[in-house]
Order: structure tokens, then sequence, then C-alpha cells
């Protein structure tokens, strides 16, 4: 069990999905929460929940491709949270699906509209808190991008794969920035991952169907995702920086290798 007491630790996209899953693992750890959301109504009763079950922390509503609004939510976090911010998760994300019917799919304005909140979003939140983990000599940064930066993203958008191969990217660049600093930045890589939402939209047979392509015979939990967060963001891991970690219970390894070899030890 890692101890955050005392630490901040400000979660982007923490009103549902996996950011949720990962402020309240760190919450269970003790952090000082500083919880981020477009979406303020959803980001608040996170807050509220993780208040009530005695953790610190406050919500705040963010467009994260606002410079100024991400520079007046650090400055916010700051002030309530003892005047540190000692670890960055950034969950934010969109995905808007194309007309497939066209070719390519996505019209130019949603694939701008992508990147700006997925890539650039990423970039504007690590921007404004680097110069406070520079002058702390600690700073942890972790993207959640997807294992899509190693294939191409399920629904034709090549908006989404795009701008998540371009978090890890990100990653990697700002791991030399911060390096002499005592920053490390790292990218969080989820695979297919059952989240309220994915359960609304899909049949249980459309989830069985995932789950026999993943090795491990089921979907990541938002629990599998929090624990790589923490251990990111821990002292422990402070020789890993600049790397993309695949949260996917193997789902990206090659399909048809999988397909073989899981007959194989199957019959056995």
């Amino acid at each position: 069990m890692y101890d955050y007491t005392g630490k901040t630790v400000v979660v982007v996209g923490a009103g549902s999905g996996i950011g949720k899953g990962i402020a309240e693992g760190f919450a269970k750890a003790g952090a000082r929460l500083s919880v981020w959301d477009y979406n303020y109504e959803n980001v608040k009763a996170v807050a509220d929940s993780l208040v009530a079950n005695g953790a610190e922390a406050i919500a705040i509503k963010v467009d994260v491709t606002d410079e100024e609004n991400v520079k007046a939510a650090v400055n916010e976090t700051m002030e309530k949270l003892g005047g540190r911010i000692d670890a960055l998760i950034n969950s934010a994300g969109v995905m808007i699906h194309g007309d497939e019917t066209q070719v390519p799919p996505e019209s130019v304005a949603g694939f701008r509209r992508v990147v700006e909140v997925n890539l650039i979003g990423a970039y504007i939140c690590a921007h404004s808190v680097f110069p406070i983990m520079r002058k702390q000599h600690f700073g942890r940064i972790v993207f959640v991008a997807s294992n899509v930066h190693k294939r191409i993203s399920v629904g034709r958008v090549p908006s989404y794969t795009s701008s998540k191969a371009g978090e890890v990217a990100l990653a990697r660049h700002l791991a030399v920035e911060g390096g002499n600093w005592g920053i490390t930045v790292n990218a969080l890589c989820p695979g297919a991952t059952l989240t309220p939402m994915l359960e609304a939209m899909s049949t249980k047979e459309q989830l069985e169907a995932r789950e026999r392509l993943i090795p491990t015979g089921r979907l990541a939990s938002l629990e599998d995702h929090a624990n790589l967060a923490l251990f990111l963001a821990s002292e422990e891991a402070k020789h890993i920086t600049g790397q993309a970690i695949d949260v996917d219970g193997g789902q990206i390894l090659p399909w048809m290798e999988r397909q073989v070899y899981f007959k194989s030890v199957t019959e056995e």
C-alpha cells in the first residue's frame, strides 16, 4: 500500500471512468486531491464522495484547451491544498466517431477537436505544473494515453489514434526536459477497460467477445489503471521515465499469434 499522506495530486478528467478510478485510488492512499473535469456536476460528485470517505478533495471545472483556465486551476489547487503539486495524472480525453461512409471518416473539424483536447490539452496541463515541480525538485506526470499508440483505434477514428500516439511521444520528450529536476513523465496506456460507459453501450455477448481476445481472459478494471498510476507517481518509480506502459492483459499482442497459441494450450 502506497502512502501519499501530505502529497497533492491533480487528476484531470476525474469526473468519470478511468480518471475517477485513479482519483479514488490516490484518495485511499491518503493524497490530497484536486479533481478536474469539464463536466463540473460529475467531478463535484466525485469530490463529494471522496470527502465523505475521509479524503481531502476539491473539484474544479476545467477546459484543458484553455491555457488561462488551466493556470487558474493550478493556482487554486496550490492555494487550497498545501502550496505544492506532487503529481499530475492527465486522463482527460474525447473520441468523436466519424462518418463510416466516408474515406477518411473524420472531418477536419472533428480531428482538430480531438487533438486539441487529448494532445494539446495534455501539454497545457503539463506545461502549467512544470515550473512548480521544478522548484520543488520533485514531480510526477502521468498521461493516460492508450495502447492504440501501437496499433489503430476501433471505429475508424484517426484523430484518437494520432492524439494518443502523440501523448506517448510527448511523455518521452518531457521526460528529458524534467529529468534533472526530479520530474518523471510517463504514459499509462489502457487497453479495453470495463467502465460504466462500455457496459452501457455493449451487450453481454459483445463484452465476452472482447474478453476472448485478451490473454488474461478479462477486460482491464479501473483498479488496474489506478495501481499503475500509484506506482508511477511514487518515490519507488523515481528511475522510470519516458516510458509507455500498456495495461491491457496482453491485448496488444499480435492477434493471429494469440489465437494459435491459445488453441494449442487449451488442447493440451
